[in-house]
């Protein structure tokens, strides 16, 4: 009598599931990424591209050039003055690339997204994806990174134009690398809001739709619910003899972390000339940080006279300090009354105080949208397929043996006989059929 045993298939382990599901996610996204290269229309949105950054940029240096020109009576000189007009020049470039770069992200990675899961669906090919061995989250973040492989293409086609600004000065290669950091993780937070979508509705029109009216709803619509937010609480402190540096029922910083706008404005702050500007001023509002100024005072709210010095209200006011203040601590001043000591620093703003943070919600943004969308695309499937899966017996005469121990493995009584046709099956064994009679 013969015996079989139960053979088990090997356990399945997570780097075995990690390479699965990496080999998924390169399968899929070389196919869309082939796709997507072999037409000329790749080709010449990188041309446009390029084009309209060099243009602004032209555009940018033509325009301090002659409002230097119109105020100083010379052009650029490498002596005096020149020095600090140049270095205006180059950072006024790199301020205005930076917009204009966040801008295109904000279009163009949502705009090649929004089609990946929908057009699947509406051209009847999504169910043949799912049919095959590779997961649902593979699948979503093959599409996922053949459209930002396209969209990091852009950012890293213009590193040659944004290298100007050093011809200029007034921008370190610090500066440089944080802006392209912070591009990237804004392209893959908006890329995933219209992978999102595509998953979520069925025509690719309305997932079109709802994901710029999202990403227009986190900038636009943010900034303005942060300033209703802070004018109503500014009326609910009006007359209480307090203001601070950041007011009782300020809005909190959070509600801006997913305006890139501001993360560049923390950008162009690191390149400010000592470290004074509009945009160092909005972000250390924002963040609650007081305006340093060489340990000054900071105005939140009607002005501060001193002698015939009169500090704008959100503005910086050097030294000296008026008497109520102080000498160790930076102070807003309501009425001559000095509350809130604030640690100063030592030289000019602090940096680096926003972006990181809107970073971070970006890329936090991206990994949730991109998992929520593999859930989507096929419900009943398992979205991380071939990690911690169980063992799984291979098809064998006999019952199912789930455990490894080599003592369970039991010979196996011979398996039946194969059944008998159904002529065959109709006579009983051992009794002859009668002799059919010839036709008379």
């Amino acid at each position: 009598m013969s015996s079989e045993t139960v053979r088990l298939a090997p356990r399945s382990r997570p780097v075995d599931g990690i390479r699965r599901l990496f080999g998924g996610i390169g399968a899929v996204g070389t196919k869309e990424l082939r796709g997507r290269m072999r037409g000329r229309r790749a080709f010449a949105v990188v041309t446009v591209y390029l084009v309209l950054l060099s243009v602004f940029a032209w555009g940018i240096y033509q325009l301090q050039r002659e409002m230097a020109e119109s105020r100083m009576g010379f052009g650029f000189d490498p002596s005096g003055g020149g020095v600090a007009l140049s270095a205006t020049v180059g950072q006024a470039i790199f301020s205005g690339l930076l917009v204009l770069e966040t801008l295109l992200i904000l279009v163009l990675a949502p705009a090649f997204t929004t089609g990946a899961i929908s057009l699947e669906r509406e051209k009847q090919t999504l169910e043949l994806l799912v049919a095959t061995p590779l997961s649902s989250l593979a699948m979503v973040l093959g599409k996922l990174f053949s459209a930002l492989v396209y969209v990091i293409l852009l950012i890293l086609a213009s590193i040659p134009l944004a290298t100007i600004v050093f011809t200029f000065g007034g921008v370190g290669p610090e500066d440089l690398v944080k802006a392209y950091v912070f591009l990237f993780a804004v392209a893959f937070g908006a890329g995933a809001i219209g992978l999102f979508f595509s998953a979520l509705l069925r025509r690719t029109q309305v997932a079109t739709v709802a994901t710029y009216l999202t990403t227009l709803a986190l900038t636009l619509g943010a900034t303005v619910l942060y300033v209703f937010w802070f004018a109503m609480a500014q009326g609910n402190t009006q007359g209480q003899g307090f203001i601070a540096d950041q007011p009782r029922g300020t809005p909190p910083e959070g509600l801006l972390w997913l305006n890139p706008f501001i993360g560049d404005l923390d950008l162009m702050c690191a390149t400010a000339i000592g470290g004074y500007s509009e945009a160092c001023s909005a972000v250390n509002f924002i963040t609650g940080e007081a305006a340093n100024n060489g340990g000054g005072v900071v105005v939140q709210d009607g002005g501060f006279v001193q002698g015939d010095v009169v500090a704008e209200e959100g503005l910086a006011m050097p030294r000296p300090l008026p008497a109520d203040c102080p000498p160790d601590a930076k102070c807003a001043v309501f009425d001559d009354i000095a509350v809130g000591p604030v640690q100063p620093q030592a030289f000019g703003q602090k940096t680096d105080l926003f972006w990181p943070s809107s970073a971070l919600a970006f890329g936090t943004v991206g990994v949730l949208l991109s998992f929520l969308s593999s859930l989507l695309v096929s419900p009943t499937r398992r979205p991380l397929r071939g990690i911690r899966r169980r063992d799984r017996p291979v098809a064998s005469w006999g019952p199912v043996v789930t455990a490894q121990d080599p003592a369970l493995e039991a010979p196996l009584p011979p398996p039946a006989p194969p059944a008998l046709p159904s002529s065959a099956a109709q006579t009983s064994p051992g009794v002859d059929e009668p002799a059919l009679e010839p036709p008379r």
